[in-house]
């Protein structure tokens, strides 16, 4: 097979990537390989309504079903990329099909960690990647009489929410101090772990588990190496993401967390570009190289690679939010929280019920709110790409409830 551009993964990245060639090249051929028989859908949804039954498999999806026909694309799905040849401008698929490019996207996101424990076999153990997995664990909270979530990620938070929404007792364990503790600080942390307890999740945190014990196949606890035991016969577990870039073992494309690429998109083989999850990428903004892993991002540096595979030369440079939410507390985390060196915690006397800042060098590189509203979302996207004034000088203002972060962010702007 012969095609001008290849895409290799069919989630949000590689569907916007389509729109972004369309946008500069009406013509050229494209050809998109997805390892999941669905187009793109919401993966966030998944824990935000569709476990719950509050939305059907319909409302996931982010294409209609003729985007590919309309788009002038061959979806190839059920297949994926194993093998990269760059000097040959070449990819060989699992199936042995080989497919020879002129330009190649790389968005093949990643898979779930998995925890190399005895018993991690048994049945009744999931991963929440796909729409597959969620399928699966819905069909087993069916029966289930006791759920347990590993982990204090997102995944791990929003499934442990979602199964207690369904009405199943839930136990969450992980070996953070505090759910989302590479993101934010601990007074923030207790104050989200007592909106779990309330909604009645029970949460074990600083546990590691060291084994699986099951019966007949399935798994009926899980053993911690503290010594304690927690009964369950449905596990969920969401412990990070192991980055698909394995077709590029042998090339001369550089990986580091992931697969590098400049503000372009384009990795060090100027006929490959790289986006969503498995890029990491020059943040114009942060100054330093990134790895973003949720959906936004996926989608704007998607149609930003398109862009530039059809020829054009468009930078990447934006600042992107995932939102969550615990049980009917919307929460919003905005920029790069993971590299604060310190956190400024905003709230009335100290309390946590506004959100945090995350410092860096004396700019704010990431934000956290709690309950946001719409002209603070936009604000804080504004105060993060600010580089050349000493935040630590607002750092009373930035703390106060009372602040409005428009007004102040406008103000800010207007002295610059």
């Amino acid at each position: 097979m012969k095609t001008k551009y290849l895409i290799l993964g069919a989630g949000p990245t590689g569907a916007w990537a389509i729109k972004g060639i369309r946008q500069e090249d009406q013509h050229g051929g494209i050809i998109i390989v997805g390892d999941q028989p669905y187009r793109a859908y919401s993966l966030p949804l998944l824990t935000k309504g569709y476990i719950q039954d509050q939305f059907k498999e319909e409302d996931l999806y982010l294409v209609n079903e003729n985007f590919f026909e309309i788009n002038g694309t061959m979806f190839l799905k059920g297949k994926r990329g194993i093998v990269a040849l760059p000097k040959e401008g070449k990819v060989v698929l699992d199936d042995e099909t080989e497919i020879t490019y002129e330009k190649l996207l790389i968005s093949t996101g990643g898979r779930p960690s998995r925890l190399k424990v005895s018993g991690g076999g048994l049945s009744g153990i999931y991963y929440l990647r796909t729409l597959g997995d969620s399928n699966e664990i819905k069909k087993a909270a069916e029966k289930a009489k006791q759920a347990l979530v590993i982990g204090g990620s997102f995944i791990g938070v929003e499934l442990a929410v979602a199964l207690r929404q369904i009405g199943l007792p839930v136990k969450l364990i992980m070996l953070e101090k505090y759910v989302w503790q590479a993101l934010l600080p601990e007074g923030i942390g207790n104050y989200l772990m007592d909106k779990l307890i309330a909604g009645g999740v029970e949460i074990y945190p600083e546990e590691k588990v060291v084994e699986f014990e099951g019966s007949n196949g399935w798994v009926k606890a899980v053993k911690a190496e503290s010594g304690k035991t927690f009964e369950a016969d449905l596990v969920g577990v969401g412990v990070g993401l192991t980055l698909n870039v394995e077709l590029l073992n042998g090339t001369e494309v550089k990986i580091g967390r992931g697969i590098q690429v400049n503000e372009f998109l384009e990795t060090s083989d100027k006929g490959i570009h790289a986006a969503g999850d498995v890029a990491e990428f020059d943040d114009l903004i942060l100054g330093m190289k990134h790895v973003v892993g949720h959906i936004e991002n996926a989608q704007l540096q998607g149609k930003t690679a398109g862009r530039n595979m059809a020829g054009a030369k468009v930078s990447y440079a934006e600042v992107t939010g995932y939102d969550s939410g615990i049980f009917d507390m919307p929460l919003i985390f905005i920029g790069a929280l993971e590299f604060g060196k310190e956190h400024w915690i905003r709230g009335k006397g100290g309390e946590p019920s506004l959100g945090s800042f995350a410092i860096r060098d004396g700019r704010v590189v990431g934000v956290f709110l709690i309950k946001p509203k719409g002209k603070e979302m936009k604000a804080v996207r504004e105060l993060i790409k600010i580089r050349d004034i000493d935040m630590k000088r607002y750092e009373d203002e930035l703390r106060n409830h009372t602040t409005d972060l428009a007004a102040f962010v406008k103000n800010l702007k207007g002295s610059d």
